[in-house]
């Protein structure tokens, strides 16, 4: 076969990310195409392969050596983002101490959480509501997120921490809260989980457990959006975050909402 030139190599590239629906890895698009055409040099493929992924909109980088077609990953992030709206907008109802009905969404304690984080348990200087889809993506919007940098009169200085909160109103979804938390750890320094007291005995023992193993924190707080009550069960271990997913994050936050970001970074 004739070596082919670098517009049939990116040809062929193209063709070979839309049946990789989840992706491809770098090296293995280069052997694809090179078995193809094995008397096109490497060298050509590489370069050909390179300067596509860094000219086309169509391809986007989703993890280190990992490309995709944007239109595969959005629909992917729709999927997830669909998911996530869905448990933002489940209404829980509870009784008050005048034995009336209550109802509640996860975001009413968003803005309330987000305080409680900068005055009193001083883990961020600033801290803002999220939530939703606004980041998009099928790993989640952590509920909120706030970041810790140093102040004026700090002696030592250290570069920003990210700290995100996914809190959950429905004391059934522990297992879920848990698992969106330590997703979060891959672009945060900390990583909380904020739950209801009424979640039962056995479903905060286990907590308890897999937050100290994983290093997340586990807060505990009352169904009341006059008086959360916000309290520390299990700290949350500082850990330095992949910084590729932190950089991919930070992105899109400032793609999505400039102001957020600004107001933090």
């Amino acid at each position: 076969m004739a070596k082919l030139s670098v517009k049939e190599i990116q040809s062929r590239a193209l063709l070979i990310l839309e049946g990789a629906v989840g992706g491809i890895r770098w090296g293995e698009l280069l052997k694809k195409i090179h078995s193809d055409a094995p008397e096109t040099p490497p060298n050509t493929i590489h370069g050909a392969i390179q300067t596509l992924f860094a000219n086309s909109k169509d391809v986007i980088k989703v993890a280190r050596g990992t490309y995709q077609l944007k239109r595969y990953y959005d629909e992917q992030s729709t999927s997830g983002t669909a998911a996530d709206t869905a448990a933002e907008e489940t209404v829980v109802v509870v009784e008050s101490l005048a034995s009336k009905p209550v109802s509640f969404v996860e975001a009413d304690f968003y803005a309330s959480f987000a305080q409680w984080l900068c005055d009193v348990e001083e883990a961020v200087n600033e801290a803002v509501p999220l939530g939703g889809s606004l980041l998009k993506g099928k790993w989640g919007t952590p509920d909120v997120i706030g970041v810790r940098k140093p102040r004026a009169d700090d002696m030592l200085k250290f570069e920003p921490q990210i700290v995100s909160a996914e809190i959950k109103i429905d004391p059934g979804q522990p297992v879920v809260a848990f698992g969106q938390a330590v997703a979060y750890r891959l672009f945060s320094h900390k990583s909380y989980i904020v739950v209801p007291r009424t979640t039962s005995e056995e479903d905060l023992s286990r907590l308890k457990s897999l937050c100290s193993i994983h290093g997340v924190g586990l807060v505990t707080f009352t169904l009341d959006k006059a008086d959360p009550d916000y309290g520390v069960v299990v700290l949350p271990a500082q850990a330095a975050p992949d910084m590729f997913y932190a950089n991919q994050m930070l992105k899109r936050l400032l793609e999505a909402a400039p102001k957020i970001f600004h107001k933090l970074f």
